[in-house]
């Protein structure tokens, strides 16, 4: 009896692991390109669409965003890179 109890304890608490939104929806470690004349984050394959400056380099998204403070504007960018929590879930199924 004691097993089934100790059992169904770690079984919710790996499943609350695996559907709690605790990991972010785009990894910070994602290469973007950065303008730094207009301070704006582009996804690479937006590249062809944005209006880019000759002024652009390649940097994670982490250092884009949290380090130089840049914005993402494009609606593509704004697609492929989407801010906010996701769960471990469903980062593992995509």
């Amino acid at each position: 009896m004691r097993k089934n109890i100790v059992w169904g304890i770690l079984i919710v608490i790996v499943l609350g692991v695996l559907f709690l939104p605790l990991v972010d929806k785009t990894p910070t470690t994602t290469r973007v390109i950065v303008d730094y004349t207009n301070k704006e984050i582009v996804h690479p394959n937006c590249y062809d669409q944005a209006s880019l400056t000759n002024w652009i380099d390649e940097v994670s998204f982490g250092r884009a965003v949290n380090d130089l403070e840049f914005e993402v504007r494009d609606s593509c960018t704004q697609k492929l890179l989407e801010t906010g929590k996701t769960n471990i879930f469903t980062r593992i199924i995509e």
